[in-house]
């Protein structure tokens, strides 16, 4: 068994947060290490006040397999559904890849779902609501590797009780992998409701000097597949583990921006959650603030999984979900807690 280890407290996580970006700030637009060149064009907005409990949104819901695990999950914010991604722990070597959405209301009731087949591990995922009493558009990783893990980046309609095959579409799948020059592989996707963008979160290189990047494009460009060098609003490298002060917590479990910043999830069961926002318009290894959080601690053997932001009556909400789990064959349920103070300044 691994040795258990224990990370910083949360004060010390915060002092070196703001060592490495005052560096960022300190010197020209480039990233620290070898984290490649960033590049910003993001207007400021307010930011999530992440301390404190927040509120349940989704308690405990048993979606449409209750034996595989919510993996992420968002929102279509205009006819108010929220869309999960479950995967199935453990899956065979042939079933790896195999993923099934659930479509519910905001309470957690299932209106509808629809397997995936041969897409990936479903890590993050993005809504692209198309007016009122229609069906969204789904962005999720795509051609999964031996692995499980996509490795493309697809764009198509939901439709419930389809069963739709990457290798072999019934309805049009769109590949939305982008083009930028830092790109290579493992593009994951997340979009910004509060001021209509997509990210991708990405890998440069194979995993032995590998950098996880994002690039954030408006929704226009992403939808009609431009996204290329000279589309980006904006492109940094996600800090290391290392640079977190997380050296001992290698699980991310979610990504949501909204405007200027990007709140990312790290955390399992025994080990602690934590919350990270990043700026956009910082570079490399800096980042804005790094927050142990305990909503996740009484809900049975959970994972924290995913997050997006949630629109409500107009404005903005952090939403993270938590799976938990119980009896034997494992049996799963979902939670979204969420944040839903929205300040302009940081706290002293």
């Amino acid at each position: 068994m691994e040795q258990q280890r224990h990370g910083p407290s949360r004060r010390q996580v915060l002092r070196r947060g703001a060592g490495i970006a005052a560096v960022a700030a300190a010197g020209p637009a480039v990233t620290l290490g070898a984290a490649g060149v960033a590049h910003a064009d993001v207007g400021a907005t307010p930011h999530f006040y992440l301390p404190g409990d927040g509120d349940i949104l989704v308690r405990r819901a048993t979606l449409h397999q209750p034996n595989w695990a919510m993996q992420s999950f968002a929102f279509d914010n205009v006819n108010g559904h929220i869309y999960f991604v479950q995967d199935k722990s453990g899956q065979a070597a042939g079933n790896k890849g195999d993923l099934w959405i659930t479509k519910t209301d905001l309470s957690g009731n299932i209106l509808g779902a629809m397997a995936l087949w041969n897409f990936g591990h479903g890590s993050s995922m993005g809504v692209e609501p198309v007016g009122s009493g229609s069906t969204p558009y789904l962005w999720l990783e795509g051609a999964s590797s031996a692995e499980g893990a996509g490795q493309r980046l697809a764009r198509f309609r939901f439709v419930d009780g389809l069963t739709l095959d990457y290798t072999n579409p019934v309805i049009t799948i769109y590949d939305r992998t982008p083009t930028i020059n830092t790109y290579a592989k493992l593009p994951r996707p997340a979009i910004d409701p509060y001021k209509n963008r997509l990210l991708i979160r990405y890998a440069t290189q194979e995993p032995a000097d590998r950098v996880w990047r994002i690039a954030v494009f408006s929704m226009a460009d992403a939808a009609a597949g431009r996204l290329g060098q000279d589309n980006r609003l904006a492109e940094r490298a996600i800090p290391n583990n290392l640079e977190l002060g997380l050296s001992d917590l290698d699980l991310f479990q979610g990504i949501a921006l909204c405007g200027q910043y990007v709140y990312l999830s790290y955390g399992d069961a025994g080990r602690g959650s934590y919350l990270v926002i990043l700026d956009l318009n910082q570079t490399g290894g800096s980042y804005a603030e790094v927050y142990e959080h305990h909503v996740a601690d009484s809900f049975p053997g959970r994972d924290m999984q995913g997050a997006a932001i949630w629109m409500s009556a107009g404005q903005p909400r952090l939403a993270c979900g938590i799976s938990a789990k119980e009896g034997t064959p494992d049996t799963f349920d979902a939670t979204i807690f969420y944040k839903s103070q929205f300040i302009s300044t940081w706290p002293a």
